[in-house]
């Protein structure tokens, strides 16, 4: 991401060609940020436009010794983290359950040749079937490297409850790959 300081200062004091240029050096971070937490474009493309304002509101508080890439991913995430407890009230409940999908259990997978057969895209969809919330607490845990600690004070849960969601994406997961692995041998 090539943003030089000229084109930080021209967005911070509100020229407009500058905000919108910096809108699309931004853009393919930001939309890739959100296409991990969102289950469509159109909605991820609304949470990286709130995203956006904010970055613009706070470019006076942005310090070159951070990257920038990396600053803006975080006001991304934390927007994102700041929908997902806007909206709590109203999302699908998550349903609690012991049982999880099994087929042919008993057969070994070569989790090398998941690694080689998976594009990002297949594995982007499988995550979007996780449950709203295990798929929230999951991408937090695994993919931007947040703390149990760090997911229960931001989604206001307990501790044990991150790692439980972070343990049945894992469990659903690896039981969504190895079927996919099985039945392509077929």
């Amino acid at each position: 991401m090539n943003v030089t300081a000229d084109l930080l200062l021209a967005a911070q004091q509100g020229e407009r060609k500058a905000q919108y240029d910096l809108y699309r050096l931004c853009f393919p971070v930001l939309m890739a940020v959100c296409m991990r937490y969102k289950r469509d474009e159109q909605e991820a493309v609304a949470s990286l436009n709130g995203g956006y304002l904010k970055i613009l509101n706070n470019l006076g508080r942005y310090h070159a010794e951070v990257p920038f890439e990396a600053w803006i991913r975080r006001i991304m995430i934390n927007t994102l983290i700041d929908e997902f407890r806007r909206d709590k009230k109203w999302r699908d409940q998550t349903i609690y359950s012991d049982k999880l999908e099994r087929e042919r259990d008993e057969e070994p997978v070569d989790w090398n040749e998941a690694d080689k057969r998976f594009d990002y895209q297949q594995l982007e969809n499988l995550l979007h079937r996780l449950p709203p919330v295990t798929g929230q607490v999951f991408n937090l845990f695994a993919l931007d490297g947040f703390s149990h600690a760090e997911i229960s004070a931001a989604l206001g849960m307990s501790e044990g409850t991150s790692k439980w969601h972070v343990n049945s994406a894992r469990k659903q997961l690896q039981n969504w790959i190895r079927t996919e692995l099985i039945e392509s041998k077929y």
